[in-house]
């Protein structure tokens, strides 16, 4: 099977031993973003993630890679292009996260998983791509923006998320990742194991 039949297959995390968690579909449809109705001290978030970030030589998307059904150097040929490229993002695992980190993804009423951090350098863009076609087998993203809002386009435009609150984005829909500011932008993400606080939260609507 060619590298983008598989891709297209899969979804660009086609899955082997990759993290997942069985998880409670209600609907057919969801929107864009949903504001989960949660704030968090971002300040404390960032300042945690200032404290264990460290230079590696590891490469989080490589390491993560591996646990799939294709082969690594495929995996990152696909990320490379559609534009999660070294130079412009990476990523941190959760192992060394601090204690009021944790503690704000343990408090919710439903189950994370493949928890990490990103970071997007400044004028940061990707190609438009859908992450996975079902959110039985890969979960409902969460997003927590700590240093600085965070932006994501979706096919009918922009949308602007505030630093300090928990979102979803539908990755299901075609979408792509961005930066247009100035600044490094780092954010938690996660996978939710239930639709519960997206079907409770608020809709957003594009901002931009």
């Amino acid at each position: 099977m060619e590298t983008m039949e598989s891709i297209s297959e899969y979804g660009i995390f086609p899955l082997g031993d990759y993290d997942f968690e069985e998880t409670t579909v209600t609907k057919t449809h969801y929107p864009n973003v949903v504001d989960l109705g949660i704030k968090v001290d971002a300040d404390r978030l960032y300042q945690e993630y200032l404290d264990m970030r460290k230079p590696s030589k590891d490469h989080y998307y490589l390491s993560m890679s591996k646990k799939f059904k294709l082969d690594p150097k495929m995996i990152m040929e696909n990320f490379e292009n559609l534009g999660f490229t070294q130079e412009k993002y990476g990523g941190y695992g959760f192992q060394r996260a601090g204690e009021y980190t944790k503690s704000v993804l343990d408090s919710l009423p439903v189950k994370t998983f493949r928890k990490h951090f990103t970071l997007a350098k400044p004028k940061w863009m990707t190609k438009f791509h859908s992450d996975h076609a079902k959110f039985e087998t890969h979960g409902f993203r969460l997003v927590i923006p700590m240093n600085t809002d965070a932006h994501i386009q979706f096919e009918d435009g922009g949308y602007k998320l505030k630093r300090g609150s928990i979102y979803f984005w539908n990755i299901v829909h075609m979408h792509a990742g961005w930066n247009p500011t100035d600044e490094e932008r780092v954010i938690i993400m996660a996978q939710m194991n239930s639709d519960r606080l997206v079907n409770e939260g608020k809709v957003v609507k594009r901002t931009l």
